[in-house]
């Protein structure tokens, strides 16, 4: 038995994950942590016969659980609100709309119905500029304490791989809230930061800005001249943020509102940053907020306002420059639906694996649609540090942190990332194939293979009238078969990494033997 469980927890668990015997798992749609909560209000279960998928169609987050538990054999799933309501006579109360759907295969289908269905009820996504399809290079392999000269020295390196993005990551601020510039790298404050976007620039490069807005240091301005910003729990004190050692903003205060936007037009107007690297888990939801000052009419409505805050960031940017690329990274969270629709790129935020990173970019493709972006994030997070292979065979955009020159720093997160020659040779193959073949415009056809039963793992992109399938395994020896061509036509099979002409088929019997390990990415063309 598999599933797909759409909650957020501090462990960043697989959003697709096998429902073993004794299992459970609460998926509260609030939050589960201090800073870890949210998520898509679906969970789908499903074996080789059938699947059943239940949801919540609300257009904004609820506090709702949905439940999946497995004893002796006995799958479970439910729907839960959990509430103390007094009824008098002839009284009656009304529940959350909710859904049941009966499908085969995986739950791609379950996904991609529960968008359509919120799509009718008004629900839309933003239109998609190609700079959301453009591979990334970010700062982060310098981490925080980055050098300002040891970024800009990576420039024309990073333009000679055939990345089209410079992304300065964490640690260009004196503090999470006041979002001062840091002295020290930027001594001459708005200046240096106008000159080093021009750098990026001057390379032909876009350059974008990492932030973790809704977050507020203590001992900043912020936090001592405008408390009225912060959300107060039920307790009756500020919301820490552990990860940020930080109090939560409310989203719905028009105060918070405010000095948001103003901080994205500092951004975007008088820096020039093309973009946003909107990044944190605590910003996948936020808890119900009890501030007497915001008056508001119940609390959970910080909770509910959360999508509004995005649409209010993303409204701000494209204003000011109509083909930015507006990213949120819910760190390991399970994205929350209502925030889809108000960004124009998503990212793997932080996978553990290079299955998450596949099966995140299966799920965001069957809410958002089959060609929206969808950020593998660093290929250093990979399973093997420098698996491009799961990007770009399921139509990700590719990224990565690497460092130059050689041994400059050492990343504490994944060790050295420095671009070795023997990487250089592998990222700048790699790149090209993306550059080259650019699958993330494809559209990505979820409903031809089950990812839980079928062997190996595959994954198709539709190109006009060329096929991607991208398989993968630890090792495979055997036939395949290549599902959704035309019965009328035959086919020529070429393996597109390693530049071989695999053979050619016929639509009506699509199979073919083959080994591999770790991954075979196939593109099938129609002959004649």
């Amino acid at each position: 038995m598999w599933s797909f469980q759409g909650a957020s927890y501090p462990e960043r668990p697989d959003w697709v994950l096998k429902v073993p015997n004794n299992f459970h798992q609460e998926n509260f749609m609030g939050m589960n942590a201090s800073d870890y909560g949210g998520g898509t209000p679906v969970v789908d279960i499903w074996n080789k016969n059938i699947g059943i998928g239940i949801g919540l169609l609300e257009l904004v987050p609820k506090l709702v659980s949905l439940p999946v538990s497995r004893d002796n054999n006995i799958v479970k799933v439910n729907v839960n609100d959990k509430k103390e309501i007094l009824l008098k006579p002839n009284e009656s109360f009304v529940t959350f709309e909710t859904f049941i759907s009966m499908h085969k295969k995986d739950y791609f289908e379950t996904l991609s119905n529960y968008s359509s269905l919120l799509q009718k009820r008004g629900l839309k996504f933003k239109e998609i500029d190609d700079a959301a399809y453009e591979p990334i290079w970010c700062a982060w392999g310098y981490e925080r304490n980055f050098k300002v000269q040891d970024v800009l020295n990576t420039l024309p390196k990073v333009k000679e791989l055939g990345l089209k993005w410079a992304v300065l990551d964490d640690g260009w601020q004196t503090s999470e809230g006041d979002w001062y510039l840091n002295p020290k790298k930027f001594p001459n404050g708005d200046s240096d930061m106008i000159n080093f976007v021009d750098r990026i620039h001057q390379q032909g490069l876009k350059a974008k800005l990492w932030w973790a807005p809704l977050a507020v240091d203590p001992e900043t301005d912020l936090f001592k001249n405008q408390k009225d910003l912060l959300l107060v729990n039920k307790e009756g004190n500020y919301q820490d943020i552990t990860w940020w050692d930080s109090y939560y903003l409310c989203p719905a205060y028009q105060g918070t509102i405010d000095y948001t936007n103003n901080l994205v037009k500092k951004f975007i107007s008088d820096w020039g940053y093309d973009g946003l690297k909107i990044d944190g888990q605590h910003l996948n939801a936020a808890p119900p907020c009890y501030n007497p000052l915001h008056n508001h009419k119940y609390p959970e409505e910080s909770v509910e306002a959360m999508p509004k805050f995005y649409d209010e960031i993303y409204k701000t940017v494209i204003n000011i420059n109509k083909q930015a690329v507006v990213e949120i990274c819910p760190c390991g969270d399970s994205y929350s639906f209502f925030m889809l629709p108000n960004i124009n790129q998503t990212v793997s935020s932080d996978p553990i694996s290079s299955w998450q990173i596949r099966t995140k970019g299966k799920s965001i493709k069957a809410m958002m649609g089959a060609r929206a972006p969808y950020y593998g994030d660093h290929v250093e997070l990979s399973s093997t540090r420098e698996d491009f292979a799961s990007t770009v065979g399921i139509g990700g955009v590719v990224g990565t942190k690497f460092t130059y020159p050689v041994g400059i720093y050492i990343n504490t997160e994944s060790g050295d990332v420095s671009l070795t020659p023997e990487r250089e040779k592998k990222w700048k193959k790699w790149i090209s194939i993306y550059n080259t073949n650019m699958l993330s415009k494809g559209d990505y056809i979820g409903n031809l293979y089950d990812i839980g039963f079928d062997r190996p793992e595959t994954h198709v992109v539709q190109k006009d009238d060329t096929m991607f399938y991208s398989f993968y395994a630890d090792t495979f020896n055997g036939k395949i078969e290549l599902r959704g061509l035309d019965r009328s036509k035959e086919y020529l099979v070429y393996d597109y990494v390693n530049n071989n002409e695999m053979g050619e088929i016929k639509g009506n019997d699509p199979h073919f033997n083959t080994e591999f390990n770790d991954y075979l990415l196939v593109k099938v063309t129609p002959i004649n």
